[in-house]
């Protein structure tokens, strides 16, 4: 597998992975991950960190809190997660995400992903649940880096991480800060405008990943 081979790890239960074009993280959904404590293993998470131990529902605890992602700014702000930041980082293995940009009174989605098509990695923090299940959530920041302009709508982004990065994200003694993640490097990426649809979380279609042009918005320098 591409993701096996990118990221010289074995998949734990390689019979559930399934590659999929979007993942709505407003429903319970597995990504992979490999975790701090097990370093060279790819494993699930469910998309949507809760407390250490949780036995309750996952719908519930998001209806209350929506921790699909958590801005590395505030993470020391909450009790229950700010131990996380040091102790259960994980990389999410991802082949793209989604951004939002306003121009002249309009949304348009973009889609982000690696130069030369591969899988990467993201920047997350875990909890393990009290029936053994993980969950996870995505550390953003508001770090500017060379996408920012794709993202105008809010101030945090998915913090990328190179190679190089994914093994030092993976150290226990390593501590992580803004001032830090400013620091690092990341991987080339790149990206472009796809269909509006995609707002639409009824409709997924085989091509949505297509490019999709539209003539009012101005070139950019980043695709």
């Amino acid at each position: 597998m591409d993701i096996e081979n990118e990221f010289d790890s074995k998949f734990k239960f390689p019979s559930i992975y399934q590659q999929s074009h979007l993942i709505n993280g407003l429903s319970e959904q597995l990504l992979p991950v490999i975790t701090l404590n097990e370093p060279n293993t790819i494993n699930y998470a469910i998309w949507g960190l809760l407390p250490q131990n949780f036995k309750e529902d996952w719908g519930s605890f998001q209806n209350l809190t929506n921790t699909l992602n958590l801005a590395i700014e505030t993470i020391d702000d909450i009790d229950w997660v700010n131990s996380l930041l040091n102790q259960q980082r994980c990389l999410v293995i991802v082949t793209g995400f989604f951004t939002s940009y306003e121009f002249e009174g309009e949304i348009y989605p973009f889609y982000v992903h690696d130069k030369n098509h591969k899988p990467f990695a993201l920047a997350g923090i875990y909890s393990q649940l009290s029936d053994g299940f993980l969950s996870v959530s995505l550390v953003t920041s508001d770090v500017k880096n060379e996408l920012s302009e794709v993202h105008n709508i809010g101030n945090s982004f998915p913090i990328a991480l190179s190679p190089q990065n994914c093994r030092e994200w993976l150290r226990m003694d390593k501590l992580f800060t803004k001032h830090v993640l400013s620091q690092i490097e990341q991987p080339e990426l790149k990206a472009y405008t796809i269909s509006k649809e995609f707002y639409k979380n009824d409709i997924i279609f085989d091509d949505i990943l297509e490019p999709v042009h539209y003539k009012n918005l101005p070139t950019l320098s980043f695709k």
